[in-house]
């Protein structure tokens, strides 16, 4: 056992605590013998050696310091025991294992106050009946205790061997389960610590092979392990961020293998979450729970219209990443994924197990079918690669294994509405509707402990990673953890939400705890006492930008009215044109402007244009020529002399960068091929007054036009003199119009003060209009990923919008003395700029960070 090297000073009962859970992880690791087994061996080793059975509770439970010598003679017995529990060697005094044992026992005699032992027998017997406190479980109960009703020891009956491998462990059969690396029989020594339940609360008659229970209560000493727990009265997660933006109950969570984000289902909606600012984003992709990522960092969700196929999502884009899983018969309600990569197994609402191979996507093989009277409730590959399933009658299977892994002493009364399986595979967590958890071991049923506290329904159960913690949430809105070694709370409850709570999740790491809620909200957690790793001024602004409040840094004062502007597609550089025919270029961090020759070149305000690569920026002067240019140097590129008879008001790039639109007073459009200088086809009419708006779609298979004549006008860019569609809707000019990054939305801005959403695929207006400016709106823009809408106009107010839902995102923008002209988010959608008729141009953090 590598990792029990000294804890930080505390008190002496934390840390007589702790060197107990130690000691019952060194217990685990060697083959979990009993007390009766370790009392044999001390006594056949010829070393003289004599651990009595009711020394041996004394230590594992943490009730007193024994004295050096009989503390190291049961290191030394534990030390003899292989990791598959077989009899080995006992370790020599000068053995160098023991010497940080040793120091253990001296740092620990240190901090003993005069007279403790005395004390702690003193105070043996109370608590038993404590709010929260572990109950035995099963017929053995309170009166009948290790000696029987009568008070003579019963008869110790046989012990039965578990199914497979060793005592106390599942054996990990060669081939997909154990795969090099992975923490198989011969890796056991390096996985996490699982602790065993206390034996002074186990139920003789549910467990026959158990270790002999002290003939007094059990003193539920200081509290939980250290390592679990914060200091006494102090909670062991503190909340982080209250994540908002779900419209439906909050179904599941799932962290990232690095545990930067945090996915949530809700309704027909996932979201993904930075752990660390607490900023979410909606996936453009319809899907629901259940959620899991797989180790290379994909997310596994199912289609919220068929939730019997899977999608691979690819995080950064919140898109599908391939084509769907098929192959389930019903609604798949669980997945986990394995250790390794490249499988899951798929739970469905009948109890069917499938295994998925997610590297070439064939068909899902079956592994165990559902139905009958004992249908599977949870299913988790653990550590080492094997699939456990377990049942409703806390019968656990090895599904990969081929056959039962754990078989209940006692079958709990009742059955349970949720199951949950730890990350190793040992533990068991069952929750009742009267409120009850049963926690014990997987393989077995062994070491039964009834985790009892004054909450409602269990709904939902997660244990930590390291196994030491179980949490609980309930249909009354709070969330309990337990030491799954003791079956005591760990801290008072977390009772932040407002509805039943409906998953909980940690950390890959057990650092942060995340809650769902029927209440529409996700909690999100830091174990308490972790340090901060933000300043604070970052911290306050996460949260403000979490809450939808935009915070605006200081603005760039160009001293002219600005009318148009854009960011160049890497963000590096925000370009503006000037009421005084000036393009002005600045760095969007620092504000410095760059002294380009374009900066002092005559241009006609209402043109600017980055192509899709950034290395061309196109303006219009105003003998209606288009002029190409190197945008960090001012260079003239190229220059496009249109066919236009009246000034040009808009120019737009196709998303491939091949054709440049331009739309003039003229009431035509013109395309052009940038690259040659050429007009590729004839202009495009259609509209009786000037044509003041251009986009292409995402996929540039879409031209929109939009005019002073009210007409918003849809045309093939392959074939263009042939208008798909005509919209009408405003009253007067439709002064701009822009796509949705995934094109399936239209946004128009019009003279009649109000936004138009509109559906790309036909043309037809999604919703009412959107209304909230006093004036005309001269300008909108969508976020990179297409969650806010912001409108800016006369009023010298900008909005921001859910478009999908058509509902305002916070307050307006204020910061301009006179109209805005023009916005435009920057291409990683943590800043938005907002150019005035004042001169100036306002910077907002609109996040993430």
């Amino acid at each position: 056992m590598g990792d029990v090297e000294p804890q930080p000073r505390g008190t002496f009962e934390e840390g007589l605590a702790a060197l107990a859970g130690d000691l019952t992880r060194l217990r685990i690791e060697r083959g979990r013998p009993s007390y009766r087994d370790l009392e044999a061996r001390a006594a056949g080793s010829l070393t003289g050696i004599r651990l009595p059975v009711a020394t041996q509770s004394d230590v594992f439970n943490g009730k007193r310091l024994v004295r050096a010598d009989t503390f190291m003679a049961l290191v030394r017995i534990l030390l003899s025991y292989d990791e598959y529990g077989r009899p080995a060697a006992v370790p020599s005094h000068a053995a160098p294992e023991l010497a940080v044992w040793r120091r253990r026992w001296q740092d620990l005699a240190a901090l003993q106050p005069p007279g403790h032992s005395r004390a702690r027998a003193a105070r043996g017997a109370r608590a038993a009946g404590a709010s929260g406190e572990a109950v035995r479980e099963g017929a053995g109960e309170r009166a009948a205790g290790p000696h029987g009703a009568t008070g003579r020891r019963a008869p110790e009956p046989a012990r039965e061997a578990p199914v497979y491998g060793a005592p106390g462990r599942i054996a990990s059969p060669d081939g997909f389960h154990a795969p090099a690396g992975s923490a198989g029989p011969a890796d056991r020594a390096r996985t996490p610590w699982h602790p065993e339940p206390a034996a002074a609360v186990r139920d003789p008659a549910a467990d026959p092979g158990a270790d002999p229970a002290p003939t007094s209560a059990p003193d539920p000493g200081p509290g939980p392990r250290p390592a679990a727990a914060p200091p006494a009265g102090q909670a062991p997660y503190t909340l982080r961020h209250r994540l908002v933006g779900h419209l439906a109950p909050v179904r599941d969570l799932a962290f990232s293998p690095d545990g930067r984000l945090l996915a949530s289902a809700g309704g027909d909606t996932v979201q993904l979450w930075d752990t660390t600012t607490g900023l979410g984003t909606i996936t453009p992709f319809t899907a629901t729970h259940p959620l899991a990522f797989t180790p290379e960092g994909r997310l596994l969700a199912a289609d919220a219209r068929d939730p019997s196929l899977l999608h691979r999502i690819d995080p950064a884009t919140g898109r599908p990443d391939g084509p769907p899983l098929t192959g389930h018969a019903s609604p798949v309600t669980g997945i986990t994924c394995a250790p390794t990569g490249g499988m899951a197994a798929t739970l469905e609402l009948g109890g069917t197990v499938r295994l998925c191979d997610l590297s070439v996507g064939r068909h899902p093989v079956v592994v165990t079918h559902g139905g009958g009277t004992d249908p599977i409730g949870a299913v988790t590959f653990a550590r080492d690669g094997r699939l456990l399933a377990a049942a409703r009658s806390s019968r656990v299977w090895d599904l990969l294994g081929g056959g039962l892994a754990g078989l209940p002493r006692t079958v709990p009364a009742g059955h349970p509405d949720v199951i949950a399986l730890s990350p190793d595979g040992l533990l068991l967590a069952l929750g009742y509707r009267d409120g009850r958890t049963s926690v014990c071991e997987a393989a077995g049923g062994r070491g039964a402990l009834t985790l009892r506290g004054r909450a409602g329904p269990v709904c939902a159960l997660a244990f930590s990673p390291d196994g030491r913690l179980l949490a609980t949430g309930s249909d009354d809105a709070t969330v309990r953890l337990w030491d799954t070694a003791t079956g005591l709370p760990v801290g008072p409850p977390l009772s932040d939400h407002r509805g039943r709570v409906e998953d909980i999740a940690f950390s890959p790491t057990g650092r942060l705890l995340a809650t769902a809620s029927s209440d529409e909200t996700v909690m999100l957690y830091e174990r308490s006492g972790t340090p901060r790793t933000t300043p604070l001024a970052a911290e306050a602004l996460a949260v403000a930008l979490r809450e939808r409040q935009p915070v605006r840094l200081p603005p760039v004062k160009a001293g002219v009215a600005l009318v148009r502007v854009a960011f160049s597609p890497d963000g590096r550089l925000v370009a503006a044109t000037t009421s005084t025919g000036s393009v002005e270029v600045w760095d969007p961090v620092t504000r410095r402007a760059l002294a380009a020759p374009a900066a002092k070149l005559a241009a006609l305000p209402w043109c600017l244009a980055f192509s899709p690569d950034g290395t061309v920026l196109a303006t219009a002067a105003a003998d209606r020529t288009v002029y190409l240019r190197d945008p960090a140097t001012g260079t003239r590129v190229r220059e496009l002399p249109t066919d236009h008879r009246g000034p040009l008001k808009r120019l737009a790039f196709s998303p491939d960068g091949r054709l440049l639109a331009t739309a003039s007073a003229d009431g035509t459009v013109e395309l052009w091929d940038p690259a040659t200088g050429t007009r590729s086809r004839e202009p495009l009419g259609g509209h009786t007054n000037e044509v003041v708006g251009l986009a292409f779609a995402p996929d540039g298979r879409r031209l929109v036009t939009s005019g002073a004549d009210g007409q918003v006008r849809w045309r093939d860019p392959g074939r263009p003199l042939l208008p798909e569609h005509v919209s009408l809707g405003h009253r007067g000019a439709v002064w701009s119009a822009v796509f949705s990054p995934d094109g399936t939305l239209l946004a128009t801005a019009g003279a009649d003060a109000t936004v138009r959403v509109w559906d790309a695929g036909g043309g037809l207006p999604v919703g009412p209009p959107l209304t909230g400016h006093r004036s005309a709106v001269y300008d909108v823009a969508f976020s990179p990923d297409g969650r806010l809408l912001a409108s800016a106009g006369e009023d010298g107010v900008v909005l921001l919008w859910h478009p999908a839902t058509g509902r305002r995102a916070g307050g307006p923008l204020s910061g301009h003395d006179e109209a805005v002209n023009a916005v435009a988010f920057s291409p990683d959608g943590s800043l938005l700029v907002t150019a005035g008729r004042d001169g100036t141009l306002n910077r907002w953090v609109i996040g993430p960070l």
